[in-house]
């Protein structure tokens, strides 16, 4: 009981000793940071300098240590285990060892960091694992660690198929099923099984790591072997098991000094590529989820007026005939430019609110705000915008009115200093 007390009140010491480190580090320089880091991790600091390479240490040292280590919300513990796992990808096992000792300086467990080391298995192989393992293996014993080693699976071999399918289908789907569909003798289900079987239900089931740590390990083990195509699944993979876009870049820009810019460039492009694709999915759901609550069409993207717009806006052609209407659409925060409706008599154009809730305002005059059932009648020849409320889409239906030489003048955009003033 005492023995778990003590061990209790070391571990709150020092995890609060790191969050005053990192509301000093504010104030600090990089190199003061650094040595703080490295104190923590290897009982060293910057100061310790002085062999033949000491300019190659000192950029070292203030890069990882005094710069990386400020990027982000990570805490040590994890940048370490991102660390340990970029290393064991890349082989660098004198290093390995040094963040081994480093890990287990920064808080983590013998078992975390030997599930961080396991979960590179799937994706680099067994031999180079094995080679990891070896180096972990040496410096518990020199440590005097073994105790604390367990076994930690979870599954066996009736299990393990259905275990790492409820961790894999959720997150992946059947992806590489599908994908291995077409190989002689139906190989490819195969392959597909031992993925669920091995990397899912025989690594991903473990304890000692939670899901959302084992995904985060894998984007450093991704981002180190360049595999930008894996890597993009896996950026989806760690969101929906929780892990935000920041802590993944982060966890990218971790590992960078190890594995170089190139590679992770080319890794935070594909985080980019991703939330591109993510945004594009998002607006096209909030584009149909609106659409069933107008009964117009919202029609097609208004490319041919597109420059005189801020943000996407529809268009479709309710009548062509008689009295021309459009049904004009607007996303959140979308507005067209200042505009004139010139006539030298008669013109102007009506506005009728059908969708959502937007603003019209004339030059000179308040905002008026527009919902469903809304209308303006605006006067030929003067000066005027319309579009969305900053936080909903709108719809209106566009009427013209007939006038004697009618045109039309596009003016300046609304300064978003104008348009912000709006709720």
């Amino acid at each position: 009981m005492i023995k778990k007390l003590c061990i209790t009140v070391l571990i709150s010491a020092f995890m609060i000793n790191l969050s005053a480190l990192a509301k000093e580090s504010k104030n600090m320089t990089k190199q003061e940071i650094a040595d703080k880091n490295l104190e923590i991790l290897f009982n060293i600091t910057t100061k310790n300098n002085n062999g033949p390479d000491k300019d190659f240490m000192d950029i070292l040292q203030k890069y990882i240590f005094g710069e990386v280590f400020t990027v982000g919300d990570l805490d040590i513990k994890t940048r370490e285990l991102l660390t340990v796992t970029s290393l064991t990808v890349m082989q660098t096992l004198p290093q390995l060892k040094a963040h081994i000792n480093g890990a287990l300086n920064a808080g983590n467990t013998p078992i975390e960091i030997r599930e961080t080391i396991y979960q590179c298995a799937p994706f680099i192989g067994f031999p180079k694992t094995l080679n990891a393992i070896s180096v972990f293996n040496e410096v518990i014993k020199e440590r005097g660690l073994e105790k604390e080693l367990k076994s930690t699976k979870t599954t066996n071999e009736n299990n393990r198929y259905k275990k790492g399918y409820e961790i894999q289908n959720p997150m992946y789907g059947d992806e590489i099923l599908q994908n291995m569909k077409g190989l002689p003798d139906d190989m490819g289900s195969d392959v597909a099984r031992y993925l669920t079987e091995v990397c899912f239900g025989d690594f991903y089931t473990r304890e000692g790591l939670d899901l959302k740590t084992r995904e985060l390990m894998t984007i450093a083990i991704l981002t180190t072997t360049g595999n930008t195509g894996v890597l993009k699944s896996h950026i989806k993979g760690n969101l929906k098991a929780g892990n935000s876009i920041e802590t993944i870049t982060a966890a990218i820009i971790q590992v960078m000094p190890y594995v170089g810019f190139p590679n992770s460039f080319a890794a935070l492009k594909t985080v980019k590529d991703v939330m591109n694709e993510g945004e594009k999915e998002n607006k096209l759901q909030s584009l149909n989820d609106y659409q069933k609550t107008i009964m117009f069409p919202i029609g097609n993207k208004n490319d041919a007026y597109a420059k005189y717009f801020i943000g996407q806006s529809y268009i479709a052609p309710i009548s062509t005939e008689q009295v021309k209407i459009y049904n004009v659409t607007f996303e959140p925060k979308c507005r067209n430019n200042w505009h004139i409706h010139k006539a030298k008599s008669g013109g102007g154009q009506m506005l009728i609110a059908v969708g959502g809730r937007g603003y019209y305002q004339e030059w000179g005059k308040e905002p008026i705000e527009m919902k469903p059932g809304d209308v303006i009648n605006i006067p030929a020849n003067v000066k005027h915008w319309h579009g969305a409320a900053p936080d909903s889409w709108f719809s209106h239906l566009a009427v013209e009115i007939d006038g004697i030489e009618t045109s039309n003048e596009w003016l300046e955009p609304v300064t978003d200093k104008e348009y912000n003033k709006l709720k």
